[in-house]
């Protein structure tokens, strides 16, 4: 049976309440076009008099069935909780007096960097918030494109879709909004690097680690003999180099073998050779 990892659940309720502080704070006082489900509602409600709430549920439901057939059943599992926790929290933030008044396109960057920081929690946790959110994921990983590059996209058109709806203030906000918030996400969600990561594991369960990569990655590995500086103990050092997109995939599952895994990240900036530069051999 598999462990529930509660901690986990934990962190995507933690990433969701900063999220919502943050619509609370900037978005619905400032009149951020924010991208996103509850953008393109908004649009098509100003054009074609389409109530918010109904578009709403339509397309989050739609991008959480998306995310149950291609992302699996604990990412929905946690994306469901987010769909739960998220409004409750604008429901409980709601009647609290949190107005700040500054400028708006401080408030525009202030606030993309806290949406920011939410969202990071919860993708780290391989959930979502729901919405697009999703497919931008998917997009991701069948592209190899970092996930906050295809955020800023999907989030990025639908802003420059309320050209049509809302005033072009409103809108250059609702870029200033996006952009930050995914910088963020870009910053810390995965390694920059052009291509791919270099990783040295130490771990006493060595050979679980390689079994892993090996069957699941479809990458290799080269084991390092070391020592201690410290101790003079004999170790064995994992050499491995993987795909930008496989990082969080293995970092997950360190996490489950041993959480106690010494590992060093590097950029690859360059790699040549089999799966990288030229197909694996048959």
């Amino acid at each position: 049976m598999k462990k529930i990892r509660w901690g986990s659940y934990l962190k995507v309720i933690f990433g969701n309440f900063i999220y919502a502080l943050c619509v609370k704070l900037v978005v619905l006082p400032y009149d951020v076009l924010s991208g996103g489900c509850a953008g393109l509602a908004l649009i098509l409600n100003k054009l074609f008099n389409v109530d918010v709430t109904i578009t709403l549920d339509i397309l989050i439901i739609a991008c959480f069935l998306l995310g149950l057939i291609f992302l699996g059943k604990e990412f929905s599992m946690k994306t469901l909780l987010s769909s739960i926790v998220y409004p409750l929290f604008i429901t409980i933030l709601s009647p609290l007096d949190l107005y700040i008044e500054a400028d708006p396109i401080l408030m525009s960057v202030a606030g993309g960097a806290i949406a920011g920081i939410g969202l990071c929690i919860v993708l780290r946790e391989d959930a979502s918030t729901g919405g697009t959110d999703i497919p931008s994921i998917i997009v991701s990983n069948l592209l190899n494109i970092p996930v906050g590059y295809v955020l800023f996209f999907f989030d990025g058109v639908i802003a420059l879709l309320g050209v049509v709806a809302f005033s072009v203030e409103k809108v250059l906000l609702g870029i200033v909004f996006i952009y930050t918030c995914n910088a963020i996400i870009n910053k810390f969600i995965i390694p920059k690097n052009q291509s791919a990561v270099s990783l040295f594991i130490i771990s006493e369960c060595k050979e679980e680690i390689c079994q892993y990569i090996h069957d699941e990655l479809s990458r290799g590995t080269t084991i390092i003999k070391a020592k201690g500086g410290y101790t003079n103990n004999e170790k064995d050092v994992i050499l491995t180099v993987i795909e930008k997109k496989q990082y969080r995939q293995l970092e997950k599952e360190l996490e489950k073998i041993d959480k106690h895994a010494f590992v060093i990240i590097s950029d690859a900036k360059e790699i040549k050779g089999e799966g990288f530069t030229y197909e694996y051999r048959i």
